[in-house]
């Protein structure tokens, strides 16, 4: 018993002894994977701007202005947009400018027009004239340029379960979103939304569909 219990500890010895050895030698390959992939991140950094539509922003005008520029602000608004002229401004008025406008995002120099965009959550002057939410032949609920009859769909938001939706609601609701719900505001527009959420085919995937 003596022999077999010295042979059984001698073995506990060597097993440790390798799991030590075993445990530096991982730590060391870790290592030196971390200390590859920094090196190779340092060699192919990440893009330091965005691009939309292959127009590369810049985080600020840069020092490539080099002369009067017509500049324009691109306003996006949840429902439209608009294009206003700020005048031809020097390279540090456009300087400026940005910096006077944290919030506006200078894109860049875009058919020899420098270009702010700014993004609002309202409905632009034009939307608020003219826009309605009705549902189209395939049963999604869709903004419209004008009521649904005439068919200029601006927006699809998602489809509707009409089945549930005619079940559920007064016959008059169901008519009024047929000839298109006349919006005139960002409240008006939200509440149709999410009243009509609730008849959504999939609610995990509400999407909004711009129209060509």
């Amino acid at each position: 018993m003596g022999f077999f219990g010295a042979f059984k500890r001698q073995l506990k010895k060597r097993i440790r002894f390798k799991r030590r050895w075993l445990s530096l030698g991982v730590w060391v390959l870790a290592l030196g994977g971390l200390v590859w992939y920094a090196a190779s991140e340092s060699h192919n950094p990440e893009p330091a701007v965005a691009t939309l539509a292959g127009i590369r922003k810049e985080a600020e005008p840069s020092a490539n202005l080099v002369k009067a520029s017509e500049t324009i602000l691109h306003t996006i608004y949840v429902c439209g947009e608009e294009y206003t002229s700020l005048g031809v401004l020097s390279p540090d008025d456009i300087r400026k400018t940005a910096k006077e406008h944290p919030n506006w995002e200078y894109v860049g120099v875009i058919d020899n027009k420098a270009t702010f965009e700014v993004h609002v959550d309202d409905l632009s002057s034009e939307c608020k004239m003219n826009s309605y939410i009705g549902i189209d032949a395939g049963g999604n609920l869709t903004l419209y340029d004008g009521p649904p009859r005439e068919e200029r769909a601006v927006k699809t938001f998602y489809q509707l379960d009409v089945g549930h939706l005619e079940s559920s609601l007064p016959g008059e609701v169901v008519e009024d979103l047929k000839r298109g719900i006349r919006i005139r505001d960002i409240a008006e527009y939200n509440s149709v939304l999410s009243t009509f959420s609730d008849f959504a085919v999939d609610e995990t995937e509400k999407v909004m569909k711009p129209h060509p």
